[in-house]
């Protein structure tokens, strides 16, 4: 029998709140929104989009109130609706049901930053910045397209990591072979953690369109405070959450770490691997701002 294959997580934390959005994928063409609170590792099952949800262009609001996603999806449905087959969205976390729409029409940029409550970068051009009629914004959030508008996952997600405290410590380069990009130079970040006692380094060593974690083939590693390099092994994921504690993804589950000298030590916090996709209506609290 062949193993089945564990689901993708990635996990974006609110900056004021103990809270974090999970967005778990898989079977491939599904993701499931999760929300955790950080403080009691309670998490929050939310609804499923059957589709692409872009997740490192999406964002939390500081309070973790809202999520702002790019997602895609091709059927005569969205398109009929005006969506397109590729949009912009606030959801309230963890429901994905649209308070403000902006359809976008390709998969070049899109998603959005919360620079505060109150205000959102979207990642769209002032061409294609026009809200879905439905779908409109309240007066009160103000909206900033074209700040970055180019690319893919970059330049937002960048953006977004440096906003969270990673410093960028060398470019990535990964040249074109004619089959396959070849890292001929990692891509790396590091973080401190807030009690500044080590670093995190997360470093993009390969990009292969054909492997099982998709693209974005990340390791991590601590270092700092006398420590040797400590690997987290197998992590997809990994960051300092709110209270400075070490979380990551690893095979579909959550976990957290504890330091020593001899390595690191681990608990898992909860495996999201046995949810399955089905219907969820959202509560009427999620349907207004």
């Amino acid at each position: 029998m062949t193993r089945a294959q564990p689901c993708r997580l990635y996990v974006i934390l609110a900056r004021a709140a103990p809270v974090a959005v999970v967005f778990r994928r898989g079977p491939s063409r599904w993701v499931q929104i999760v929300k955790w609170s950080t403080d009691t590792d309670t998490f929050e099952g939310g609804q499923w989009f059957h589709g692409r949800i872009y997740e490192r262009r999406c964002d939390l609001s500081p309070d973790g109130r809202f999520l702002v996603y790019f997602a895609q999806k091709i059927n005569p449905r969205t398109t009929a609706s005006g969506y397109s087959y590729a949009w912009t969205a606030i959801g309230r976390l963890p429901f994905l049901t649209a308070l403000a729409l902006w359809p976008k029409g390709d998969c070049w940029s899109g998603g959005g930053l919360f620079k505060s409550p109150r205000h959102l970068i979207l990642n769209h051009s002032a061409l294609d910045a026009r809200p879905h009629p439905d779908h409109t914004p309240p007066r009160r959030l103000r909206v900033t397209p074209g700040v970055f508008a180019r690319g893919e996952d970059g330049p937002i997600l960048s953006a977004r990591m440096q906003r969270d405290g990673w410093r960028l410590l060398q470019q990535g380069r990964y040249p074109w072979t004619g089959r396959r990009f070849r890292t001929e130079q990692p891509e790396v970040w590091e973080r401190w953690a807030p009690d500044r006692k080590a670093i995190l380094v997360q470093s993009l060593d390969e990009i292969d369109f054909g492997g099982a974690a998709g693209p974005y083939m990340i390791s991590y590693a601590l270092k700092g405070g006398g420590l040797k390099d400590i690997p987290v092994s197998g992590a997809r994921w990994a960051d300092w959450d709110q209270a400075g504690r070490l979380v990551f993804a690893r095979d579909g589950a959550l976990f957290s770490g504890e330091i020593h000298q001899e390595g690191l030590r681990e608990e898992r916090l909860v495996d999201l691997n046995p949810n399955k996709p089905q219907p969820m209506k959202a509560p009427d609290w999620a349907t207004r701002w």
